[in-house]
Parts: C-alpha cells; structure tokens; sequence
C-alpha cells in the first residue's frame, strides 16, 4: 500500500510521506484494501490539483485544455471497448490474453492509439503554433487516458466481479499470489499498475505529440488547418 504514495507530488512525499507511511500502517486493519486505496489515489488526485499542475494553468493552456478534452474522449471510447470485451463478450475461461487472436488485438489497439496521439500533438500545435504544445497536448492525453483508463477497469472489475474472476489469467494470478479477496487483489494490482502507466503514457503522449506538431509543420498550411 505504502507505494502508492508514489502517486504524489515529490514536494508533498518530502515533507509529508514519512507520517503519511505511519499513517497508513495505523489505519490499514480498520478500513479494506480496496478503499484505503482508493482514499490515497484520491489524495493524490486532490494534491497535484491543488499543487504544481494547478486547474487554472490547464484551462489557461490551450495545448493542455486540447489534451485533456481529447484523452477523455480516447478514454471514453476505451471504456466501451473494455465493457464489450469484460462483460457483453468475455472471453471462454481458458483464453489467455497470449494468444495470438488476443496478442494481434492488443497491437492493432496501441497502433491506433499511437496515431490519436499523433494527432493530437497537430491539434495541439495548431491551437498554440508551438512544438511544445504538441508535446504538452500528447503527454497530457496519455495520463488522462491512463487515469480513466485504469478507473474503468476499478469499475468493471469490482462490478463484474463475479464475470472478470472467471478469466484465465486473473484466475491463475490470484492462485499464486497468496492473497485471500479477489476484489482486493485486482484492486491493489490494478493501482500498483497505475504507477507504470502513468508515466509511461504522459512520455510517450508527449513523444508522439511532438512528432505530431512536427509532421504539421512540415504540412502546407490549406491542408495543415484541415487537421482538428
């Protein structure tokens, strides 16, 4: 539990993440797994709010506002896919997400979602005139995205929960990991997740953004203001 701490500023860790710790170690017999992580991904949340991202600098941003309005529709898209796929259409309890139907999904999936943020990049570019702001635009849709994405599996996953259980991989994870709640383990495992994907998705979002700011540079300004 102690590395979602993780999740908080740097300036926040610093000053407050040793009592934080003790803090946590002292509550966690009273309150269960699932909503004591809960309760410190939303701390987290409200810290950055208020601290160094600062709402009024992201609605000031042109670049920023593109990115995030963007990654939460990407992300409402998302969600519908995983519901399709968890709960209309689950996979028979002996599928694996190796095999190679579902391994050949999984990278049509990234590929397209490396394109959108592409695209966003030019978007971005187009609503400030700075390559950065294609940086800014992708890097903040991968962490939107990232967020929504794993709160969508948070839903479905406690949801569902009798559905989801029954999937190969879960069903097989859960047995070697010693843990006695299924809601717990999936909970915890998809917030320690979290800590990887975040800053995987802003990095790469602004990687790709930047591509895309630059391919709209490059771009005859009538077919460049065709884009967004």
């Amino acid at each position: 539990m102690n590395r979602l701490i993780l999740l908080y500023p740097r300036k926040w860790r610093e000053r407050y993440g040793e009592e934080f710790a003790a803090l946590l170690e002292e509550v966690s017999g009273q309150r269960r797994p699932p909503w004591l992580a809960f309760d410190v991904v939303r701390g987290a949340a409200d810290a950055h709010l208020h601290g160094g991202l600062g709402m009024r600098r992201l609605w000031n941003d042109a670049a920023l506002r593109r990115g995030l309005f963007d990654g939460l529709i990407i992300s409402g898209a998302i969600a519908i896919f995983v519901v399709l796929t968890n709960v209309v259409f689950p996979g028979g309890p002996d599928e694996s997400d190796a095999d190679p139907e579902y391994m050949i999904q999984y990278l049509i999936t990234l590929a397209v979602l490396a394109s959108l943020l592409i695209v966003i990049g030019a978007r971005g570019r187009r609503r400030a005139d700075t390559i950065v702001s294609g940086a800014k635009a992708g890097g903040i849709a991968g962490g939107v995205i990232a967020v929504m994405v794993t709160a969508t599996f948070l839903a479905v996953n406690n949801i569902f929960l009798d559905i989801v259980s029954q999937q190969h991989d879960k069903r097989v994870a859960f047995a070697a990991s010693g843990w006695t709640s299924m809601r717990a383990y999936v909970t915890v495992t998809q917030l320690q997740g979290l800590l990887v994907l975040l800053p995987m998705l802003v990095i790469v979002g602004g990687a790709l953004g930047l591509l895309g700011a630059a391919v709209f540079k490059l771009r005859p300004s009538g077919t460049a203001s065709r884009i967004g």
